[in-house]
């Protein structure tokens, strides 16, 4: 067994005792584009590139394109509503990547922004895994080639060409936590005459299971009615309470549909557009009170109740209130060409257009089986355009340059609802936000090449931002806001040197940035009393990041690499207390993450691969204006160290995967109040395996069983995870 220690040298250790290898079996020159937006092999690529390829998803349990990513070094996916096999069942979940959250991180589809319009956040779910190709990860800083959010780094999925026929038909059921069904159809195509066509659906669903707790904490005296059922536990900064029921089953379900044509112009032009459009939706099941009075009957609702005949807590049916009814969704849009023009100019010229669909609804006060609330739609839209050129300035010098525009646009409405239940029973209007930001970016990137063995990327982004909006509540404020403008210039200079062909050493500077969202410039918020105000006056925020790193292929089946990075990001985003009733956002924070990446990739005989992670990750908090007392803590959702090893072997025709995966102890808060793990609310430290194994039958059958959580761990990340789950699925190839 490998022993992970405090600097995970262990896992290297263990790692090369397994060197009984063999020359002629594995890939090391996978090939990106995404670090430098020109094909290179990943042992000369400027950054240390992971990419989960087609091989990879189809021998994980993937559902959602988030169950591929859970081993990336220093990606926190936290186990949640992202993921589709371990899926919580709750809204859209977050990440970090380096200790840089979700809107910190650039996500990408075949290099077009995923990023929306609302609050820089991504949906994972409105791709089709069918039809993804590999993934490529990159970390460190890249807003000197794609702008906004790439502070953390960029997550590139890259989608399926059509190159020849090929349907796949899914099947997939799931039991346990897991209960629900997968299904889908995918087809893909290309014809002589040049013309290529993929279309594609699914359907997800999940019954869900109960992961939402309600908890009361005794307090005073003079309880009457004694009850049992109560489960003794604290919350997640140690404070007594008792579980005393939970919400009901969280279920969900979600469709894809993409469609994507291409047309071959000649041998080395194409003309290609395409459109994806997706639904999410989710709904709770009745709640369970676990309380019994003395005959037996259940208690849901009394005021003087009582586990010790002393003290006494309250409790009504709304505590049990669960996540409102919620639908999300997207229609994504894309039209582009690529060519190559007078034999060195390789040009693309693309335009995509994303809209978004978002609401939810919230109950007044004392609702609850009816009564009225609130529907919260936030409809967003985002608008992007590139045009970019690569090519041989001379033989030392390759250059890519580009111009961009990207429009986001975000129009939320708040309107009363005669029954929360039914988003359809809308009466008066409450709340609106109208914001816009417009991003206008000239950027390059000069590859100079010294010698054979040495090669320089200097290269550079300016960025000019603009922004209007207003915001409106009935009767307390009607505030338009004039159009304002800021700027960002993102430099950064990268070195790779081989000194001999198995070995590239690393090293890069750089800046990057992140706009604010229009919610954060325009999105007022009124919740529990307190007035969460918007700052139209908010600049950007910025980072600077180094990186050193190494990579060595001992063999042709055999490598091994480390990274150390450290990032400082300035201006930070954070609400700030006015008064009892009020905050409001504010540039207040400047943050310090520093951090070691180790990888191990081997294959250990013909048919069988090990690849072993390790990373260790300290963050902390430099300055924060908004709230001083955080200063020293660390960042949510941040772990301090995680590993994952995974075995995975294909031999004549089954296949099989173990995977292993250790998330080391993080902090939901800034405030670093949690204490205590193990309970709902906390954010657990936790190792999770899972399996799976695939038995070919015949040409077009193929058969996969999955266990996931083998052990069966209890993990909360707030919400409790499933437990002990297994999926069957059926795959059929023409």
């Amino acid at each position: 067994m490998v022993k992970i220690n405090g600097i995970g040298l262990s896992i290297v250790a263990a790692a090369t005792i397994l060197n009984t290898l063999h020359a002629d079996s594995v890939d090391i020159g996978e090939v990106s584009v995404t670090a430098t937006k020109t094909e290179k092999l990943t042992s000369e690529s400027p950054a240390s590139v992971s990419i989960i390829s087609n091989k990879d998803l189809e021998q994980k349990n993937v559902s959602r394109v988030t169950d591929a990513l859970q081993t990336v070094p220093s990606l926190n996916m936290s186990a949640g509503p992202f993921n589709g096999q371990m899926s919580q069942g709750v809204g859209g979940g977050t990440f970090t990547f380096r200790g840089m959250d979700s809107s910190r991180t650039a996500v990408l589809i075949d290099g077009k922004s995923m990023t929306d319009g609302f609050s820089s956040k991504v949906d994972f779910r409105t791709i089709l895994v069918d039809d993804v190709e590999k993934i490529e990860v990159v970390p460190g800083a890249f807003s000197s080639l794609y702008g906004s959010n790439a502070i953390g780094g960029v997550i590139n999925i890259i989608t399926k060409e059509p190159t020849k026929p090929e349907t796949t038909i899914k099947y997939k059921r799931g039991f346990g936590d897991a209960s629900g069904n997968d299904y889908s159809i995918y087809h893909r195509n290309k014809s002589e005459n040049g013309i290529g066509v993929v279309l594609g659906y699914g359907h997800q669903e999940r019954d869900g299971y109960e992961n939402e707790f309600v908890t009361k904490t005794p307090s005073g005296t003079g309880g009457t009615t004694a009850v049992t059922g109560g489960v003794a536990t604290t919350n997640n900064s140690g404070t007594p309470t008792f579980i005393i029921g939970d919400k009901g089953k969280s279920s969900w379900k979600q469709d894809n549909v993409v469609v994507k044509i291409n047309y071959d112009l000649d041998e080395y032009s194409k003309v290609y557009g395409g459109v994806a459009y997706n639904t999410y939706e989710t709904k709770q099941e009745g709640y369970n009170s676990y309380l019994r009075d003395a005959s037996g009957n259940i208690v849901s609702s009394a005021t003087d109740l009582t586990f010790d005949n002393t003290t006494k807590f309250s409790l009504k049916e709304t505590d049990f209130a669960s996540s409102t009814p919620l639908e999300q969704g997207d229609l994504r849009k894309h039209i582009g060409y690529e060519g190559l023009i007078y034999n060195n100019y390789d040009v693309k010229l693309e335009i995509s257009h994303i809209d978004r669909t978002s609401w939810y609804n919230l109950r007044t006060t004392g609702a609850f089986s009816d009564g009225g609330g609130k529907n919260n739609s936030s409809p967003s839209e985002t608008l992007d355009i590139l045009a970019q050129v690569e090519f041989e300035l001379n033989s030392y010098n390759n250059i890519v340059m580009g111009l961009s525009q990207r429009n986001t646009e975000l129009n939320r409405e708040v309107y009363n609802l005669s029954n929360w239940r039914n988003e359809n029973s809308k009466t008066t209007l409450e709340e609106t936000v109208d914001g816009k930001s417009s991003n206008s970016s000239v950027f390059i990137q000069d590859e100079i090449s010294i010698g054979e063995s040495f090669v320089v990327y200097a290269g550079g982004r300016y960025d000019n931002w603009t922004t209007e909006g207003s915001n409106y509540k009935v009767g307390v404020y009607d505030d338009t806001f004039t159009k304002r403008t800021d700027s960002a210039f993102s430099p950064k200079l990268s070195v790779v040197y081989l000194p001999t062909k198995d070995i590239t050493l690393r090293a890069s500077a750089g800046n990057s940035f992140r706009a604010p969202d229009n919610y954060q410039l325009y999105g007022t918020l009124y919740c529990c009393s307190t007035y969460y105000l918007s700052n139209p006056d908010l600049k950007p925020e910025t980072a600077t990041s180094y990186e050193l790193g190494a990579e060595w292929r001992v063999n042709p089946k055999f490598k091994t690499g480390i990274s150390l990075y450290q990032t400082t990001l300035k201006d930070m985003i954070f609400n700030k207390t006015i008064d009892a009733t009020h905050t409001k956002a504010n540039n207040a924070g400047e943050a310090q993450v520093r951090g070691l990446e180790l990888t191990v990739n081997s294959s250990l005989n013909d048919w069988m691969d090990l690849d072993l992670s390790y990373s260790k990750t300290d963050s902390e908090m430099l300055k924060n204006d908004a709230a001083p007392a955080t200063v020293g803590n660390k960042l949510a959702y941040t772990p301090e160290m995680m590993w994952s090893a995974v075995l995975s072997g294909k031999y004549e025709k089954w296949s099989g995967l173990i995977e292993v995966k250790h998330t080391g102890k993080s902090f939901n808060n800034i405030e670093n109040t949690q204490t205590v793990e193990g309970v709902f609310g906390a954010t657990d430290s936790f190792t999770m395996t899972n399996m799976k194994v695939g038995y070919q039958i015949g040409d077009n059958v193929k058969f996969n069983l999955a266990i996931n959580n083998v052990t069966d761990e209890e993990v909360y990340q707030y919400y409790l995870l499933p437990g002990r789950n297994a999926t069957a699925e059926l795959v059929l190839k023409f």
